[in-house]
């Protein structure tokens, strides 16, 4: 996880390094304190989330370094390879869970760009899982459900956020699905 000093988050907004101290503490940038001095030091999200906001250009820099994560919900080993592989080749940092209950406790403190589920192996509920998302979460993750009933081989669903592939999954079809979520995610911070 990349962060940084209110130093460096001044000279990225082009303000003096007092602005950011008083940003951090009005709550309108959030950042830790680091043990002992107790400097602030801000989450590279953060800092993405909060030039965003305040439609501040976002250094071109900052997008290449951002650093996308992808939950994995299943049992199945094979799929699990295969998932992990095409996400790591299209930039994602990947982490496997094999129960649904552990992963959603994960999901709300990591906050995942992307949530790949086999919903035959993992007993989830998808259209209950992403009312939950929607409704609980201060965000909207893309979800990749891989399902045995899926009568085409790719749909797409909730704005395109929410993407089913039938199994056993087609590695071009999931390639595909995962380059265009990290091109709109380049996009939004464009």
């Amino acid at each position: 996880m990349k962060s940084f000093s209110s130093g460096e988050v001044a000279k990225i907004c082009d303000v003096n390094p007092r602005t950011v101290i008083r940003w951090i503490e009005a709550k309108k940038l959030k950042a830790f304190k680091l043990p002992g001095r107790g400097n602030n030091r801000v989450k590279h999200s953060d800092l993405l989330d909060f030039l965003v906001q305040n439609q501040i250009p976002v250094p071109s820099e900052l997008i290449v370094e951002q650093e996308q994560s992808c939950f994995i919900v299943s049992v199945e080993k094979q799929l699990v390879k295969n998932a992990q592989r095409i996400a790591r080749n299209a930039g994602f940092v990947t982490q496997v869970y094999q129960h649904g209950i552990e992963s959603g406790v994960e999901i709300a403190q990591h906050k995942p760009s992307l949530i790949m589920i086999d919903s035959q192996t993992s007993r989830v509920d998808i259209a209950a899982l992403t009312e939950v998302i929607e409704s609980k979460l201060e965000y909207k993750p893309h979800i990749i459900v891989f399902d045995e009933f899926t009568d085409s081989r790719l749909s797409a669903e909730h704005d395109a956020k929410v993407f089913k592939l039938a199994k056993p999954i087609d590695n071009y079809a999931l390639a595909m699905v995962l380059d265009s979520i990290v091109e709109t995610e380049q996009e939004a911070y464009a």
